[in-house]
């Protein structure tokens, strides 16, 4: 298969309200604005730095990536596919896909988002959900905070150890399952979450806040807002929520979900694009993505900012599945880097 045909993609799909039009629900608090940024363009040039890479595990699923731009690193989490212990893997790579090392984490989460704050060489901060365990008898288990910790080749860390940083959510509006995202132009935190005023919401903070204050209702917010359901981005429930990241005043989401078989046509996969300073149900663009659509068992996994040498990229990951006993996995991550606005 060539790179050439991996990198295939569709036209943009109109976004929707559930009313049908694209309604700006401003029911909600205002915040400081967020300083105005250009926008990636979903339709615009791209590329795919790696294609159908084998992780440290290779029988454990990707479920999300971040650069360290400073080093020149993707870091990869890993999941054990129907586990429910919130083990993972870290991978460390090089930019092309290159396995350099990998750390164990025990008790963490499912690893659906992360984000990295560059330290030194082959040692960031790696920041991730946390917590995982069920909060009542007989609930499934989920992450309740975020944390972070230090990235070691070779090492291994459990949720309850002391060397990881946790950060409880105390915000008034939180009620569950927190994913993180840097945006490392800028140095901010985007936390996704289940909210108590809408299904899902986004709020975007100065990392260095908090860092220092924590994460909470007196920790200085830039913005928040609701994450709109997938009836108003005009998609299906079976399209899943699978990465999210940020870049300037943008907040850019996956969704989409397996074929029932590896050997089936892929499912629909989608870019969508917010915006921070606006609230409600408003949606900027959803786009559907036929990128790495010939990949076996294509699922879309992780989205990150990559701060290159060349400038932004969005970059989003997919997971493939080779069947076998037991199936096998490979991670390809794909970007695009023209921006407008």
């Amino acid at each position: 298969m060539s790179r050439r045909a991996l990198l295939r993609t569709g036209a943009g799909v109109a976004a929707a309200t559930a009313g049908g039009g694209l309604s700006l629900f401003a029911a909600e608090p205002a915040y400081a604005t967020v300083p105005a940024s250009q926008r990636f363009v979903f339709e615009g040039a791209g590329g795919d730095p790696v294609v159908r890479a084998t992780l440290h595990q290779p029988y454990w699923a990707m479920q999300s990536f971040a650069f360290d731009h400073v080093h020149g690193h993707i870091y990869f989490v890993q999941t054990k596919v129907g586990s429910t212990n919130g083990d993972l893997w870290v991978t460390r790579t090089d930019l092309h896909g290159k396995v350099l090392g990998a750390m164990a984490l025990h008790g963490f989460d499912h690893g659906s988002s992360m984000a990295i704050q560059p330290d030194t060489a082959e040692s960031p901060y790696v920041w991730l959900a946390g917590d995982w365990r069920s909060l009542s008898s007989g609930a499934a288990p989920n992450s309740h905070t975020i944390c972070r910790v230090k990235y070691r080749d070779g090492g291994a860390l459990a949720y309850k150890d002391a060397g990881v940083r946790k950060f409880p959510i105390g915000l008034s509006d939180f009620r569950d399952c927190p994913r993180p995202s840097i945006d490392p132009y800028t140095n901010r935190l985007l936390v996704r979450y289940m909210g108590t005023t809408s299904p899902w919401r986004l709020a975007l903070f100065d990392l260095p806040a908090v860092i220092g204050k924590g994460i909470s209702d007196t920790t200085p917010v830039l913005a928040k807002r609701a994450l709109p359901t997938n009836a108003q981005l005009g998609l299906a429930e079976s399209d899943h929520f699978q990465g999210v990241t940020s870049y300037g005043q943008y907040v850019y989401l996956s969704y989409g979900g397996p074929p029932a078989r590896p050997t089936d046509p892929a499912k629909p996969s989608y870019l969508v694009r917010l915006d921070m300073n606006k609230a409600g149900a408003s949606v900027e663009e959803v786009y559907r993505t036929r990128a790495g659509e010939s990949l076996p068992g294509r699922e879309p996994q992780g989205m990150a900012i990559w701060r290159s040498s060349d400038g932004p990229r969005l970059a989003f990951g997919f997971s493939s599945k080779i069947s076998g006993s037991p199936d096998e996995f490979r991670a390809t991550v794909f970007y695009k880097s023209d921006l407008t606005g």
